[in-house]
């Protein structure tokens, strides 16, 4: 374990909530500062770009975590960073601490196109909409097929829209999302109905954590609501627990594959893949978060999670 250091967790002021005991999965994350606590180092949370110091690496600290509790800090004094762990959207800063991820990786993971095409061979075939005229075309790649259009920068399900076979019309909500600065994509749908060998029998999105070197840190299955075709916890799908284990090889070799692909250009990446297996039994890529999602606190793994992301953020330490 290495010596003592610093540890800054750097979030927007709109997150705070997430350390509370209020939020869904706030006891998941207070339990990340505490296996830090508990391996000797001091944590500090930041809030929002008036934390940072221009080039340096000082950051103010709102709060301090220590005997199992977030505290005002101990002193006033700007605390110097041996790592960040930027788990909002930390401002690009050039010589600062490590920061993991970088802005750039984050910049990068946010557009789904552009994870498609550093990934293209891993994914579903994608097309970029950023006019509405671009759509009857893209839709007519596949017109005998579903096709998911969503935005090319959304989250949790926003905007994310199943158009059936022959359907190539824009609603007002989809007009809106081709409107925005990033646009929109529309994606080949992968039909998930044969499901995953042992783990589910139908529609199904497998998420993985990987971090630490590649490491599969947390991996859980999201099955669609009854009548639906979104498997995102915001839309009422249910949500189970697996083990890295439980991954059939054809997944596990798909996630050996993207990881070194993304550590070629981003090294010791932290991130989150969705993955859906279609009817011939080979998976792909539905998207590449560029954060890990986190564990629910009644999770079994949760304690493996916490030692591999408290591994890598010591990866990273100056």
């Amino acid at each position: 374990m290495p010596p003592p250091k610093n540890i800054i967790i750097w979030i927007k002021y709109s997150q705070k909530e997430i350390f509370s005991l209020h939020y869904h999965k706030g006891p998941s994350y207070l339990a990340l500062l505490e296996a830090l606590y508990r391996r000797g180092h001091r944590v500090f949370l930041a809030f929002g770009a008036a934390d940072l110091r221009g080039n340096d690496t000082l950051f103010p600290p709102a709060a301090e975590y220590r005997d199992g509790a977030l505290q005002a800090p101990g002193s006033a004094d700007p605390i110097r960073a041996d790592v960040v762990y930027n788990l909002g959207d930390i401002p690009s800063i050039h010589g600062m601490s490590p920061i993991t991820n970088t802005p750039a990786f984050r910049r990068f993971f946010a557009s789904k196109y552009a994870a498609y095409e550093l990934l293209h061979e891993f994914f579903p075939q994608t097309i970029r909409v950023k006019r509405e005229e671009d759509l009857s075309p893209a839709r007519a790649r596949f017109p005998d097929a579903r096709a998911v259009f969503k935005p090319d920068t959304g989250t949790n399900g926003r905007g994310v829209t199943v158009m059936e076979k022959g359907d190539a019309a824009l609603n007002e909500e989809m007009r809106a999302i081709v409107a925005e600065p990033g646009g929109a994509i529309l994606q080949e749908f992968i039909d998930t109905t044969s499901g995953i060998s042992r783990i589910c029998d139908s529609y199904h999105d497998l998420r993985i954590a990987v971090m630490n070197k590649g490491t599969i840190a947390l991996t859980h299955v999201r099955i669609p609501e009854p009548g639906s075709l979104i498997a995102n916890y915001a839309q009422g799908a249910t949500i189970r627990e697996l083990s890295p284990a439980d991954l059939p090889e054809s997944v596990l070799s798909l996630h050996r594959a993207v990881y070194g692909r993304i550590a070629a250009r981003f090294p010791n990446p932290m991130y989150t893949m969705d993955v859906g297996i279609g009817a011939d039994g080979r998976p792909l890529l539905f998207e590449i978060n560029g954060t890990t999602a986190f564990p629910w606190p009644g999770f079994a793994g949760k304690s493996f999670f916490m030692k591999n992301l408290a591994e890598h953020l010591e990866g990273q330490m100056l």
